[in-house]
């Protein structure tokens, strides 16, 4: 049976095939594959393991990364950032705190607000996942011409900044 193909189940006909089509050149394609890959399980652990990251936890993982990218957070849009709620990323800092990766520190715009920072420890292992990162890409674009790495560069850097454009739901975190 092809993935075209239909199947009979509960007296209905189900559709086996993908809704999009399989084409490598359309850019929904190639983005959902690049995410779905970035944002797999055996990835973060292959890149845990890597950088020697200190404890088997995941979430704790992702919250140093998301800090080392984009520098000290209020906890509301670190949880909207990793799709969490607050509740869960207060339990994820609490172990972070603990085991000496992040410190809770005042906004100096608003001194009621609270930022989550990396602590000196904190920042040595987002420098490994920075380097294990860069050290990844060098290996994927080796064979790339220096003017299609160039390229891709450029049209990410616009991608990412014409995601802007792009209505949002109330509460969604954007990332640039």
């Amino acid at each position: 049976m092809t993935r075209t193909q239909r199947h009979e189940l509960d007296d209905q006909d189900i559709d086996l095939s993908s809704v999009i089509a399989p084409d490598l050149l359309d850019p929904r394609v190639s983005l959902s594959s690049i995410v779905h890959w970035a944002d797999s399980h055996a990835v973060r652990l292959a890149l845990m393991t890597a950088v020697d990251f200190p404890v088997n936890d995941v979430p704790m993982f992702l919250v140093v990364n998301q800090l080392s990218y984009r520098g000290a957070m209020r906890p509301s849009d670190l949880a909207l950032a990793l799709g969490t709620g607050r509740a869960n990323l207060t339990k994820i800092a609490h172990r972070l705190h603990d085991a000496g990766l992040i410190v809770r520190v005042r906004e100096p715009s608003d001194e009621r607000s609270v930022l989550l920072a990396l602590t000196p420890r904190g920042r040595e292992i987002g420098e490994r996942i920075m380097e294990c990162v860069q050290r990844d890409l060098e290996l994927l674009l080796a064979d790339w011409s220096g003017e299609d790495v160039d390229t891709l560069k450029r049209l990410l850097a616009r991608l990412a900044r014409d995601t802007w454009k792009v209505p949002t739901p109330k509460g969604y975190a954007r990332s640039g």
